[in-house]
């Protein structure tokens, strides 16, 4: 532990952590020295006499925010991002109790996973800051290792509600340090402000399936965390969207429309079969492959199969797929992608997105 000597700023903290709101903290490991002094007529230089304090850390529970809901297919893993916020006067250890999960119309989702432990730092103003400044005061934490009471360079911090990151911090072990923000303060800073790390962290599930007729599910997931005595945090829930892949099989029949309807044939008519892939939002399939054959009575046209990797309404033009074997690579299943990703890769993108695959065959 070091010695800070802080004079009226430290007795300023010490006041308003004692009688102002809770936000007031005195930043754990940091040792403050009260000095008294004797004087009397004929004494050229008083005598004085001091005592130190060490504060010690005082856990509190943290404060996890929700992440956003993400959509995912069936047989997805989805992932949630949390954020977790400290409010003690140091650095403490978070764990997480086993998350909770509700579903609706969705069944055999994974339970859901947490990390095994969060250390977030913190420390607290012991000088005030105005708006517009980018630098913040706090005491020094007993041990020069570029770590104030937890918070490095690059750590995202919140001071009065508002996130900020570290550019750059001083850390010689006793005295003053400074904390460099990326960006500049906007709120006030006062003396004995409290100063939290604040981390991301995941939360993964493998979805279900979507139970009929529903088309689509949820899955609500309930997180909780724990300080270094056990404090809970309150539950923050997020949600997980499930939604079925829609294929989607049609026909046209000399050149017409494409329908999904029962359609009059003849001899010598050359259909197109078409069939889509429609995949949600936010949501990755891999090994994605289109299986077909060409039906009875009915011939192939040869190297008439191609892959539109926007679908149909896409501004990609459809592609030609070279034959196998003299018939259309469908018959040994045919690796699709969308746009920009490897065979069999399909990517929903922030909107989702179609994949489509013709070919053409004759009736005999």
């Amino acid at each position: 532990m070091k010695k800070i000597i802080l004079g009226s700023v430290m007795m300023a903290l010490l006041a308003f952590a004692g009688v102002q709101s809770a936000q007031a903290v005195a930043p754990a490991n940091s040792t403050i020295t009260n000095t008294a002094s004797l004087s009397y007529t004929g004494l050229v230089t008083p005598i004085t006499a001091s005592v130190d304090v060490t504060v010690l850390l005082v856990p509190a529970a943290a404060t996890v925010i929700a992440p956003t809901a993400v959509t995912v297919a069936e047989g997805q893993t989805a992932t949630l991002i949390y954020q977790i916020r400290a409010n003690a006067n140091g650095p403490d250890a978070y764990t997480f109790n086993a998350p909770t999960s509700v579903a609706t119309n969705v069944t055999g989702s994974s339970a859901p996973t947490t990390p095994v432990g969060i250390t977030l730092g913190a420390t607290a103003a012991a000088a005030p800051a105005a708006i517009g400044a980018t630098t913040i005061t706090v005491p020094a934490d007993g041990t020069a290792n570029n770590s104030l009471n937890g918070i490095v360079a690059g750590d995202s911090i919140v001071i009065g509600g508002n996130v900020y990151v570290v550019s750059t911090i001083t850390d010689t072990a006793t005295g003053n340090q400074t904390l460099t923000l990326t960006t500049p303060l906007t709120t006030a800073v006062a003396v004995g402000d409290q100063i939290g790390e604040q981390q991301s962290f995941t939360v993964s599930i493998t979805a279900g399936v979507v139970t009929p007729p529903a088309t689509a599910g949820t899955e609500v997931i309930s997180v909780v965390s724990k300080d270094s005595v056990g404090n809970p945090s309150a539950a923050v829930t997020g949600t997980v969207n499930v939604v079925k892949i829609v294929f989607i099989k049609s026909v046209s029949v000399n050149g017409g429309a494409f329908l999904t309807t029962l359609q009059n044939v003849k001899s010598g008519d050359t259909l197109t079969y078409r069939m889509i892939a429609q995949v949600p939002a936010n949501s990755t399939l891999n090994g994605v492959k289109f299986t077909d054959t060409i039906p009875p009575f009915m011939t192939y046209v040869l190297n008439s199969t191609k892959l539109d990797v926007d679908g149909p309404a896409g501004a990609t033009a459809p592609a030609a797929v070279a034959d196998v074997a003299g018939t259309t690579p469908l018959v040994g299943g045919l690796q699709v992608n969308s746009l920009g990703q490897a065979a069999g890769v399909i990517v929903g993108g922030a909107a989702g997105t179609e994949v489509s695959v013709d070919f053409q065959v004759t009736v005999n």
